[in-house]
């Protein structure tokens, strides 16, 4: 099935698209995502959200380094392994900024038909991130305009995929076995195929069998309207 791909550039141009691909029978949209982008916060992707809850495809945020090419360019030969280790090893990590942004200028309150999946994300900070947003929100933000608790949100409006995690196959229930959708990211050198079947054996191996074709197939199937 097809994600289409918005312009993160003209915001009025990626709602418009959002109607348009809609129309062509697309399972889903994907915005692009970059170090200079406007955060999801500002006021000004009202438009997107408005689309995005009125077609009700889920829209999803691939994983991006934060890291200009700028800095990558300038960095001198020695380090160039550094900087590159740094980035693959917190890549996943940045997307905590658009789930709290999303999140917390109450996106998902006034919008509950939008649906947000995290591609590629991991999942081992995930829990993490749902407790510290808990926490803030009950301690001093109850001025944002949310009626649950973020991780509420979280759990009725949001995906995330990933590959292998180790650490996030521990704290499954922390962020919900129905928040999450196994895939092997083929065909990326950095995926795990062809041993789909091992990487599934070592992080789900623990997991009741029901638990395991939920993260593997029907949460997805579900997601994108390919199972009741």
């Amino acid at each position: 099935i097809g994600l289409a791909c918005l312009p993160y550039g003209d915001i009025d141009a990626a709602a418009k698209e959002v109607y348009r691909v809609a129309d062509l029978g697309l399972r889903g949209l994907e915005l692009s995502c970059s170090w200079d982008m406007e955060p999801m916060w500002h006021p000004c992707w009202e438009p997107l959200w408005k689309a995005v809850n009125d077609v009700g495809l889920p829209l999803h945020f691939h994983t991006f380094p934060a890291v200009s090419p700028d800095v990558l360019e300038n960095t001198p030969p020695e380090s160039k392994r550094a900087v590159f280790f740094t980035v693959v090893s917190g890549f996943q990590m940045n997307l905590v900024n658009i789930m709290a942004a999303v999140i917390g200028s109450a996106v998902l309150e006034r919008y509950p038909n939008v649906r947000i999946a995290f591609g590629e994300s991991g999942i081992g900070w995930i829990p993490y991130a749902l407790d510290r947003m808990d926490f803030e929100w009950e301690d001093r933000f109850t001025d944002l305009g949310l009626k649950m608790k973020p991780s509420d949100y979280w759990r009725r409006q949001c995906k995330a995929t990933f590959q292998f995690d180790t650490i996030g196959t521990k704290l499954i229930d922390d962020m919900g076995v129905e928040t999450l959708m196994w895939g092997s990211d083929y065909p990326h050198g950095d995926g795990v195929w062809p041993e789909s079947d091992y990487y599934i054996e070592q992080q789900f191996g623990h997991l009741p069998e029901d638990q395991v074709r939920m993260i593997t197939c029907e949460n997805a199937g579900r997601f994108y309207g390919l199972i009741s």
